[in-house]
């Protein structure tokens, strides 16, 4: 406990600055506001105690130029955070978990990609660019394969709950994003902030245009990536 309260003292910049802290609010506030929920309206008390898990994953993503951390969160955890919101809501709604399973299941794969190729599950290994070409080619397989996943979880009645979780996918996808376009001969005075932008402004786009994929295309791409990456590790 002690080693992790003098982690927080030294990367207070993080915690109150960026990526959490007033950029991570302010972030979900905007992205809230172009998924339709309006804020003034959404005064329930558990919806706010929804919106602090998948808060805690933006505050601990490793982006770029964040301060560093000693600790870090894990895909397994950072999937479970995310759905947290979305899992609660279907409890309450009497939903069939198996349902919203299914629904994640593009992402949960994309995941599993990005797991096999980095050889981690540590979300900084997400900033790690295969050296080989055809582990190359799985891992951008694999961020098509988040981004189209994506495209399914958007909630047709989005809360800021459910609007953080999904600012969240979405950063995490900008993680191996912004690492394959750091990997490009990029002008030094581009880097950083400008790699996070024009990641955020892709991921964005493509999310958008898969939204008008059928569902079983999204699948099959998920699918077909998912062994793609095992030829590339075989």
């Amino acid at each position: 406990m002690s080693d992790l309260l003098g982690a927080l003292g030294q990367a207070w910049p993080r915690l109150l600055l960026y990526p959490g802290g007033l950029s991570a609010m302010l972030a979900v506030v905007m992205f809230a506001r172009l998924r339709g929920v309006t804020i003034t309206h959404d005064r329930h008390i558990t919806t706010l105690i929804d919106t602090l898990p998948p808060l805690c994953v933006l505050t601990l993503l490793p982006l770029t130029p964040a301060a560093s951390f000693a600790y870090g969160l894990d895909l397994a955890t950072t999937l479970l955070l995310l759905m947290w919101p979305v899992m609660r809501r279907a409890a309450q709604e009497r939903r069939d978990p198996r349902d919203v399973i299914n629904q994640y299941l593009p992402i949960i794969m994309a995941a599993m990609v990005f797991a096999s190729i980095t050889n981690t599950l540590s979300l900084s290994g997400l900033l790690r660019w295969p050296a080989e070409p055809l582990p190359q080619i799985g891992y951008s397989l694999g961020i098509v394969a988040w981004f189209v996943g994506l495209s399914q979880i958007m909630s047709t009645r989005p809360n800021l709950a459910t609007a953080c979780s999904e600012l969240g996918f979405v950063m995490v996808g900008v993680l191996p994003l912004s690492a394959g376009l750091q990997a490009l001969p990029v002008p030094g005075e581009i880097a950083g902030w400008g790699i996070v932008f024009a990641s955020v402004v892709i991921a964005m786009i493509v999310t958008i245009g898969a939204g008008y994929l059928p569902h079983w295309i999204r699948y099959l791409i998920a699918g077909a990536t998912l062994l793609a990456s095992g030829l590339a590790i075989g």
